[in-house]
């Protein structure tokens, strides 16, 4: 698993969704991890989209920082989104030490 790969975002939806199941929640810790999600969206004549975007951040020892985010968008006259793209960028902190914690929390839902 890298960092940003198919792997990584279905791991990171099914930690977020476990640990917030009913999303309603914009901020939630896991352990000493801080999850905040952000919620927006648009809708004009010509087109409507959302982003969400989660801050995580791990304030004990290596500590680290990251945003995901999820954007769609449609057009006014399709039901399909023509845009629906996932990302994520590493604010601080190791990428190895990211993708450690999410092992772990992945082998704890599986307990």
């Amino acid at each position: 698993m890298r960092l940003g790969d198919t792997k990584f975002f279905n791991l990171f939806a099914l930690v977020a969704a476990h640990t917030n199941p009913d999303r309603t929640g914009d901020r939630w810790q896991i352990g000493s991890v801080s999850w905040t999600r952000e919620h927006s969206s648009y809708k004009g004549s010509a087109y409507s989209f959302q982003i969400e975007v989660h801050t995580l951040r791990h304030t004990g020892r290596r500590g680290w920082t990251l945003l995901a985010g999820h954007e769609t968008w449609w057009d006014r006259t399709h039901k399909d989104a023509f845009k629906n793209g996932r990302w994520v960028h590493l604010g601080s902190g190791a990428r190895a030490d990211v993708l450690k914690w999410f092992t772990e929390q992945e082998a704890a839902l599986e307990d």
